[in-house]
């Protein structure tokens, strides 16, 4: 075919084409599934197009991955103000308010005169956060001790606070992060406060059944001290007077009618760290449980003091055992506060 008979074909046809385009014949398949028409190379260079006849400019070509259309509609807020998954942020939940409860806690990372307790304050900092996020404690019922303003005379002025403070019928949480300290000769357990010294602890530790006996003293109707701490003198959260020996043996911690004792480890076990190094093991689980209701193991929107148990002591165990060390987290409750499954630790979870 000539170069002239070309072009008046395709003239033709562009001329044919052209007045077709109104007129689309009915098809069992939708017109937008229509192939292509297809024109011979030939005849496609010489009107001068430089795409097959069909195709759009402005498509981007199939890359055949894998991906997955995300069908939600996005969200016109800016990342910043986005709220937090509290799956995968570790976000905490609001529960029940608590009106009549009250808080101590206390992290002491930076001592005096003793090596630091790696991520004590940390631990002690997430506590108060959740104590008013989830378990509801009213900010003026908070008092948070840490570092140097968690002495010994702190800490007393406090216990005496709670004393005068707390009503009948009320709840305190007590939360303790930091070292502990066995007596070598008696093997009496003993919190370390930021101006403690292993080597005159009578002198300048606390006691914990002395500790626990304070807090028998107030009006509350029932108190949960938790300590995130050991007394073995074997390392990590526990030191010990120099020239002693590593472990000595520790007497079990006993303590009162309505007073509720939740421990990072056994006497003869070290309170160790998270696998991540900022903060203390039993910590990390502990404030997982509670804050966001992962220890609601039946579903009925409250923690029991035995969910609570249940729920942290395997993990803790796993994780310790992958750091070749041994921790098992206990409880004991007072002889007036029934068993651990009516210990509601806190309620009003999201079922």
């Amino acid at each position: 075919m000539s170069t002239r008979s070309r072009s008046l074909f395709v003239v033709a046809l562009a001329a044919l084409l052209g007045a077709c385009s109104n007129a689309v014949p009915k098809s069992e398949t939708p017109s937008d599934e229509l192939p292509a028409l297809i024109l011979p190379a030939d005849l496609v260079a010489d009107a001068g197009q430089s795409r097959p006849v069909g195709a759009s400019p402005d498509v981007t070509p199939d890359r055949g991955d894998d991906r997955v259309a995300d069908n939600r509609p996005a969200d016109p807020r800016p990342a910043d103000n986005r709220p937090a998954d509290p799956l995968r942020a570790g976000a905490l939940v609001v529960a029940a308010p608590q009106p009549g409860s009250y808080a101590l806690i206390i992290g002491i990372e930076k001592y005096r005169d003793v090596p630091a307790a790696t991520g004590a304050r940390g631990d002690a900092e997430r506590f108060a956060e959740m104590a008013r996020t989830t378990l509801g404690v009213p900010e003026e019922n908070v008092r948070l001790l840490l570092d140097d303003r968690a002495s010994k005379t702190d800490i007393a002025k406090q216990l005496r606070w709670l004393q005068s403070n707390v009503p009948a019928g009320g709840r305190i949480y007590v939360y303790f992060s930091g070292h502990g300290a066995p007596d070598p000769t008696s093997g009496a357990s003993y919190i370390v406060p930021y101006d403690g010294d292993p080597q005159y602890l009578g002198e300048s530790a606390m006691k914990m059944t002395e500790v626990l006996g304070d807090l028998e003293k107030t009006k509350a109707k029932d108190v949960l001290a938790i300590a995130d701490s050991c007394f073995s003198g074997a390392g990590g959260r526990s030191v010990l007077a120099p020239g002693t020996r590593p472990l000595v043996r520790v007497e079990p911690v006993k303590t009162t009618a309505r007073v509720v004792l939740l421990s990072a480890s056994t006497g003869a076990e070290i309170s160790g760290p998270s696998a991540d190094g900022k903060g203390g093991l039993f910590s990390k689980y502990l404030i997982d449980a509670i804050g966001s209701g992962q220890a609601d193991i039946n579903g009925d929107g409250q923690i029991s003091l035995k969910e609570l148990e249940d729920w942290i002591k395997p993990r803790v165990k796993r994780e310790a055992k992958r750091a070749n060390r041994d921790q098992t987290p206990s409880v004991q409750v007072g002889k007036k506060l029934g068993a651990p499954a009516d210990f509601i630790v806190s309620w009003g979870y999201a079922k």
